[in-house]
């Protein structure tokens, strides 16, 4: 298994390490966007540390930019493109909240790390990666935050992004 698989799944497995039992459905979907939360920034995270741990093992040539470097230029092209968007779109949220609803922050930060390892490695080692942000993006969805609309846009950003900015291996 791919290093970079093995950290993501560490990370998603930490995520969900809080008791999840609930006596309401209302404490249910509040433990989930809690993990959904925890998830959108663990799910980077281990594919930062994964990219950082293959540009030691084996260091980039001078022409080509380094693992880290490629995830770090995408996931910020994700993250910059995200919040124009929701400047530029003002897409009430389900909830009322505010205009910024589309696309969702948390799901870009989580498929930007399904999207670079799939670029990078292909889509047998990203499919975890991309489970696990989908389940981001549902607990959005329960947490009437977001329309799934909005997540799908989150997933088309990161996608772009990855695509344009990390190179196959």
């Amino acid at each position: 298994m791919p290093f970079v698989l093995r950290c993501a799944l560490l990370c998603a497995a930490m995520a969900f390490a809080a008791p999840t039992q609930a006596q309401t459905n209302n404490a249910n979907t509040e433990q989930h966007r809690r993990n959904g939360d925890v998830l959108s920034f663990a799910l980077p995270a281990g594919v930062a540390v994964a990219a950082w741990w293959q540009d030691r093992q084996s260091p980039p040539r001078d022409e080509e930019r380094g693992e880290l470097s490629q995830f770090a230029l995408s996931f910020a092209a994700t993250l910059a493109t995200t919040e124009v968007l929701k400047r530029a779109v003002r897409s009430e949220r389900p909830d009322g909240r505010d205009n910024f609803s589309f696309p969702s922050g948390h799901a870009a930060r989580a498929f930007s790390a399904a999207t670079f390892v799939h670029r990078r490695a292909g889509f047998e080692s990203a499919w975890p990666l991309y489970a696990a942000a989908t389940y981001v993006g549902w607990t959005r969805v329960q947490a009437d935050r977001h329309r799934w609309a909005d997540v799908a846009g989150s997933l088309a950003v990161s996608a772009a992004a990855s695509w344009a900015l990390a190179s196959p291996r």
